[in-house]
């Protein structure tokens, strides 16, 4: 069963707001977040990466996590961030022609995702989960949260948009041009939220695994996995947005598709791939110099698990070892990873310019594929979705007592 609380936190004090929150590595290109880090004093990306304003700093050294604990510690003594007794929050994010993104801020229960009822579709690196959670002992906080999903119950669903609701704690528009509010919710509403979320039996990681596996491990360690938990951001499964992550190859030449194709015995079609197409199940793009073509892929075996069904899983196991000799694109250095919402345009100009040999362009799996490979204890391939919202660094950071 799922276990949640209230939690301690760190906010941007109001005229810092603008200041301090910043997406982390993943989100932004790193030289911009390493010019960020150094033309900002209060920048957020200064703790999590004290390395971006001094390169002689070695990630994962204890100079990095004392540097990484002297950054924070002057944010809070400078009144840059300001601590929040316990508490609860709603988390609000507009993007341009897009509905708002609502969900509560949370802390889940580290017994519950080290009991199996958080539940997980990614691998967790060990070295990177280790080095994750002595940083959050050097900190004593995290300063994200882990990104958590499941159908909802209808009254926590409708009492999200209809809250009363004061000034938000905190508000700020993001370099993307998305605006991010929180408010902190009162004791009712709060009570409100905690036991309709205790109803349910499992939540799902949509994004922060190892943030989630990390935290866990320092509340074990420290003997507080059943007392306190991880700060998450709770939405419903059909509020989040979910795009997938299209493969781009180099240095293998100029392929003939077509002839692979015909080889593995794949119905296609020769096509004109537009910035606003949309592909159905079953189906995958292939962008190339001699012409772009839409793949059949067919119909499932019945017998197939959760992972076998998936596009990506089915052009990485039935296309790319005959085609390319790829036989595990996550330690191959010739495939590339581009976000579902890259223009068609672009990744053909990046093929004109020869940067790239070719792309395989595939559909967005839905977040109940994603449910069902955690429940099947499966592990979708590398890059395999892209969840939105993101979320940012440094508006609301979790402490741990």
């Amino acid at each position: 069963m799922i276990r949640v609380f209230p939690f301690s936190s760190l906010i941007p004090s109001e005229e810092m707001q603008q200041s301090v929150p910043t997406y982390g590595s993943g989100k932004l290109p790193q030289p911009i977040l390493e010019s960020l880090a150094k033309e900002n004093p209060n920048s957020f990306i200064r703790v999590v990466k004290p390395q971006y304003v001094d390169a002689s700093i070695e990630q994962g050294t204890d100079r990095f996590y004392q540097q990484s604990a002297e950054n924070l510690n002057a944010l809070i003594d400078r009144g840059k961030v300001v601590k929040q007794g316990p508490a609860i929050y709603l988390y609000e994010q507009k993007q341009p022609s897009a509905r708002p993104l609502r969900g509560v801020v949370i802390s889940v229960s580290a017994a519950s995702y080290l009991g199996g009822s958080v539940k997980k579709h990614e691998n967790v690196l060990e070295n990177k989960c280790h080095r994750l959670a002595k940083q959050v002992e050097a900190l004593n906080s995290l300063a994200e949260p882990v990104l958590l999903s499941n159908k909802l119950p209808l009254l926590l669903l409708d009492s999200l948009h209809h809250f009363e609701l004061p000034t938000p704690v905190a508000k700020t528009i993001c370099a993307q041009g998305f605006e991010h509010a929180l408010w902190k919710l009162n004791p009712e509403q709060s009570k409100s939220v905690t036991d309709s979320l205790e109803e349910l039996e499992s939540l799902y990681i949509a994004d922060g695994h190892h943030r989630m596996a990390a935290v866990s491990e320092y509340l074990l360690n420290t003997g507080k996995s059943d007392t306190q938990g991880v700060m998450s951001l709770i939405m419903d499964r059909d509020e989040l947005l979910i795009k997938s992550f299209h493969r781009l190859l180099k240095n293998v030449g100029d392929v003939d598709i077509e002839m692979h194709l015909q080889n593995l015995g794949l119905s296609f079609s020769p096509t004109q791939l537009m910035n606003d197409a949309i592909l159905a199940a079953n189906k995958v793009a292939i962008i190339s110099r001699r012409g772009d073509f839409i793949v059949e892929l067919g119909d499932c075996d019945s017998d197939s698990d959760a992972v076998g069904k998936l596009e990506v899983n089915r052009i990485e196991t039935m296309m790319f070892p005959s085609m390319f000799g790829i036989r595990d694109s996550g330690k191959d250095d010739r495939m590339a990873f581009m976000r579902g919402d890259t223009p068609i345009s672009e990744i053909k100009s990046m093929i004109e310019q020869r940067k790239y040999d070719c792309a395989f362009v595939l559909p967005a799996n839905s977040f109940g594929q994603v449910m069902e490979v955690a429940d099947q204890g499966l592990i979708m391939p590398p890059k395999s979705t892209w969840v939105e919202p993101k979320l940012l660094t440094g508006f609301i950071t979790q402490l741990f007592d």
